[in-house]
């Protein structure tokens, strides 16, 4: 069973070239969904790592792929975690992917993400889910 005391490191993945693809999901979010999977991401996927995919939270995609799904409200996140809410403008349905790795000891990469609200179709969730294998495999910026 997993110890959901020990947390992971969540670090984000930069390409040599200096892109960060996740930074730029994140910074392309509304700032209620932005909230939302910061909270997610610290309070589900920082303490379980790539066991979210034993969870309604995650899938293994294979290769070291894993997908973070994130659906529900910023209020009932904070909730389960037993934290009060942020009080953050906005609200609705939230249905994100965020695409991860395991690396190292113990560490999350963050490759990408899209709001699969926003399209929801399977061409664009194939199409993502290439863009985060290609990230695998190019050298990244160490850090």
């Amino acid at each position: 069973m997993h110890d959901a005391t020990v947390h992971w490191k969540v670090q984000v993945h930069g390409t040599r070239g200096g892109r960060e693809p996740f930074t730029a999901f994140l910074d392309s979010l509304d700032p209620y969904r932005r909230a939302v999977l910061a909270m997610a991401i610290r309070t589900v996927l920082a303490r379980q790592g790539h066991h979210v995919c034993g969870t309604e939270w995650g899938r293994a995609l294979g290769q070291n792929l894993y997908e973070f799904r994130v659906r529900r409200e910023l209020a009932t996140i904070c909730h389960e975690a037993g934290i009060e809410a942020p009080d953050v403008p906005g609200g609705g349905k939230v249905l994100l992917r965020v695409f991860f790795a395991v690396y190292g000891d113990r560490i999350v990469l963050l490759l990408g993400g899209y709001d699969k609200g926003a399209d929801p179709s399977d061409r664009r969730q194939q199409k993502e889910i290439r863009r985060a294998r290609a990230l695998l495999t190019e050298p990244r910026r160490h850090v």
